[in-house]
């Protein structure tokens, strides 16, 4: 055998085994991922509408996904919904969880918390889909932590923090 035919097989070889290898481990199986679906809230304190005020929502699943909108004068807000293009669900070496924040800036790291969860499974749940569907988020109560049991898998709860009543 030649050396260039067996540096053509090595080669040859090579990118197989690696796209093999990566297929196998999910590395370039990229598939649509929801961070978020589409939230319809209300800001209140204590009970009155607050207009016209930024609310920012902070998406985290290895990158940052940021956006923001402001009230409208009865304190209603909404955000569409969040889908991204990633391999990293079917990625087995992986095991990130998806961050939902949503806030008002206050100069903090946190700001004022409207609401936070960490998605650890289930994230295309019909239960988040469900709860920020029809938020009621009140800055003049006091933080409450919730576990909302999952729909799709009752064992499993979200543990969420914030303003908003649940």
């Amino acid at each position: 055998m030649s050396v260039v035919k067996a540096i053509l097989l090595v080669i040859l070889f090579s990118i197989t085994t690696t796209q093999v290898c990566a297929n196998m481990f999910g590395f370039l199986n990229k598939q649509n991922f929801v961070l978020s679906p589409p939230i319809k809230g209300q800001l209140l304190d204590k009970g009155q509408p607050v207009a016209n005020t930024k609310v920012v929502r902070l998406l985290t699943y290895g990158d940052e996904y940021k956006d923001e909108t402001i009230t409208d004068g009865n304190g209603f807000f909404n955000f569409k919904a969040k889908t991204i293009r990633t391999s990293k669900p079917s990625n087995m070496f992986d095991n990130e969880s998806l961050h939902q924040h949503i806030y008002l800036e206050n100069g903090t790291p946190d700001g004022v918390v409207l609401w936070y969860l960490i998605v650890s499974i289930h994230g295309d749940s019909e239960t988040l889909k469900r709860l920020l569907s029809d938020l009621q988020c009140d800055i003049g109560k006091e933080l409450k932590t919730y576990d909302i049991p999952i729909q799709e898998a009752p064992e499993h709860f979200f543990t969420i923090y914030g303003a908003c009543e649940i």
